[in-house]
């Protein structure tokens, strides 16, 4: 990391700053860092999928990275193009990735710098670069990247979650036992952006001043920001419970578009209830609505052998996770005669989605949930004093949230997991996953849900209407005469459905439209109906003139009745001829200025998680 000497630069970041915020939507560069043969260099052949038209693994792999790149251009406004020195490598190259047959980190991202100064909305804050230059409208470093983000290339090989496999497609059409690397790289490319404290998880001191996110942690006990604390107040809470949440007003605005009551287990015994959160399986039969059922525990408590007929007829299995699938114990207990079955965790972590079995087998008829290890141990010390009976229902708190339910809880595990704790959402939410969580959700939106929100209150000029983002495909330059494709992302980030969208091209002079795909086959094209919060890619490929007139500038325009000051209805991508890479780094085809592959890249990491929480297997 670096500081700025604050009184160097205070001028000229106050008569910047003004103009930065009005700036037009950004632009997200991908720098290639891998080796010949490796990660994005791959050459292994790969069906096109899901619009992405690659023909490699590798091809495939910078194709979704610059499609991410798309959809944050169409979120952010910055008039400082944001470089991303980005690879895939394997645990073998990189010793930061750990990974094993059940857990292993996706990706981790560092921020190559930070800065400070009087002219920054918060001079006592530490901002990262790529948030400051878009505040200052300026590059305060020149020629080096802004973000380094690594990615783990291993995933589904026989000791990296064998089960699990990245889907390249740009339409997030997974399929069972497949991750979402383009939620993946959303998200890692969020903590670049500033979605990340600078406090050392497990001593609480500061590595520098607080960053801008760390001005927005707030004690629960105290009622207060942490920023100004000494690390002995902070440690105790970053362990354990909802100690910790995030106070912003952007966030506060938005938490309910995004979170909704969660559902929860009614628990009575001995004239004492409970609420206790549970998440339906994938598998599960309709969750009754009223009436309550007692609760029996199987015997055995795994449910991974028979159980005996009738043991559970008419009451809601209680079933311990591990050894067998958790579709083979509800299917057990069902067929004991249950009406409903709740499995419980068998350690401490947060509620999973238990998964649909891959080799077949239906929905079940009775409803089967999952709660936390400490809610199913509850349930069992109190079964032995006596009945204990649950009915369903939903909470009426909104989920994820604090007291206030303006505050959304920070992930604060009962041990500390480092790159995890603290710069992530907690993991209650509901109905859907959030972006920001630290373990991938099969349901998570692509539409950054509350991220932006979050920017927004760390400095963030952001989009909150209409808006179009537009990446170059592949090679960043162009050949004299060759084609040239390009993804477009169109995000709808309004509350609202806008109706009557077109998409337009604008090219350079002698340039003429080959292909378009994403539900266009011309130009322009009639999206129609975007809903409240969808992202929609578009590919569309151009034939430039020959000689082709450099910069070549093409640019994607949106139209629709209506639009106003927030949407962001244009974004041109200018390229320029080949030129020589340096130093022998794979550069993609980027510009020599802009390269920097040998640069020290200081910073927090922050990493994204995947276990085996959301498989079919317990």
């Amino acid at each position: 990391m670096k500081r700025l000497a604050p009184a160097a630069r205070a001028l000229a970041l106050s008569a910047l700053l003004l103009a930065a915020q009005a700036a037009s939507a950004a632009e997200l560069r991908i720098q290639n860092s891998n080796a010949s043969g490796q990660g994005f260099n791959d050459p292994t052949p790969a069906a096109p999928v899901g619009l992405n038209f690659g023909t490699t693994k590798g091809a495939q792999a910078v194709i979704l990275f610059q499609y991410a790149a798309a959809i944050w251009g169409a979120t952010l406004k910055s008039q400082v193009p944001i470089l991303i020195d980005a690879a895939f490598v394997t645990p073998a190259q990189d010793s930061d990735f750990t990974c094993t047959a059940t857990e292993g980190l996706l990706g981790y991202t560092r921020a190559a710098s930070y800065e400070t100064g009087g002219g920054l909305p918060n001079p006592q804050a530490g901002y990262v670069v790529a948030l400051a230059n878009a505040l200052v409208g300026r590059d305060l470093s020149p020629g080096s990247a802004h973000i380094k983000a690594r990615f783990n290339a291993g995933i589904g090989t026989a000791n990296c979650l064998a089960g699990l496999g990245w889907y390249y497609g740009l339409d997030n059409a997974l399929a069972p036992g497949q991750g979402s690397l383009l939620a993946t790289l959303l998200h890692e490319f969020a903590h670049g952006l500033g979605f990340s404290s600078f406090v050392d998880p497990h001593s609480g001191a500061l590595n520098g001043p607080p960053s801008a996110y760390d001005f927005h942690v707030f004690d629960e006990a105290a009622g207060a920001d942490w920023a100004g604390y000494q690390p002995s107040q902070r440690a105790p809470l970053l362990i354990g419970g909802s100690k910790l949440a995030f106070d912003g007003p952007n966030v506060a605005a938005g938490a309910a578009r995004f979170l909704g009551n969660a559902p929860v287990l009614e628990v009575a015994s001995g004239g004492a209830t409970s609420e206790d959160g549970y998440l339906p399986g994938q598998f599960s039969g309709p969750i009754p609505d009223g009436g309550t059922f007692d609760i029996a525990p199987a015997v055995p408590l795994d449910a991974c052998a028979d159980l005996a007929g009738g043991s559970l007829a008419g009451r809601l299995g209680l079933v311990e996770r591990g050894t067998c699938s958790f579709y083979d114990k509800s299917v057990r207990a069902a067929a004991a005669g249950a009406s409903g079955v709740i499995i419980f965790d068998r350690d401490a972590g947060p509620l999973i989605t238990m998964a649909s079995p891959t080799d077949g087998g239906g929905p079940l008829s009775v409803p089967a949930v999952f709660i936390s290890n400490l809610d199913g141990n509850s349930v069992l010390a109190r079964l032995d004093g006596g009945t204990v009976s649950a009915g369903f229902g939903s909470s009426n708190h909104l989920s994820n949230t604090d007291a206030t339910q303006a505050r959304v809880l920070l992930y604060t595990p009962p041990t500390i997991s480092p790159g995890s704790t603290l710069s992530h959402w907690n993991t209650q939410s509901f109905p859907k996953t959030l972006l920001m969580e630290p373990f991938i959700g099969a349901n998570e939106r692509l539409n950054l849900d509350l991220t932006p929100a979050a920017l927004a209150d760390l400095g963030w000029p952001i989009v909150n209407g209409l808006s179009v983002g537009m990446s170059k495909a592949l090679d960043l330059t162009l050949a004299d005469g060759a084609q040239a494709t390009y993804l477009i992302a169109v995000l709808n980030r309004r509350t609202t459905a806008v109706d009557g969208v077109t998409l337009n091209l604008s090219l350079p002079a002698g340039a003429a439209l080959v292909s378009a795909a994403g539900g266009c086959t011309a130009i322009p094209c009639t999206l129609g109906t975007v809903a409240a919060g969808e992202v929609r890619p578009v590919v569309v490929t151009v034939q430039p003139a020959k000689p082709t007139v450099f910069p070549f500038a093409v640019s994607a325009i949106l139209s629709a009745p209506g639009t106003g000051s927030d949407d962001n209805l244009e974004a041109t991508i200018s390229v320029g001829k080949p030129t020589a890479s340096s130093g022998g780094c794979a550069t993609a085809g980027l510009p020599a200025a802009l390269v920097a592959c040998s640069m020290v890249l200081a910073g927090l990491l922050a990493r994204r998680r995947r276990n085996s929480r959301s498989t079919q297997e317990s």
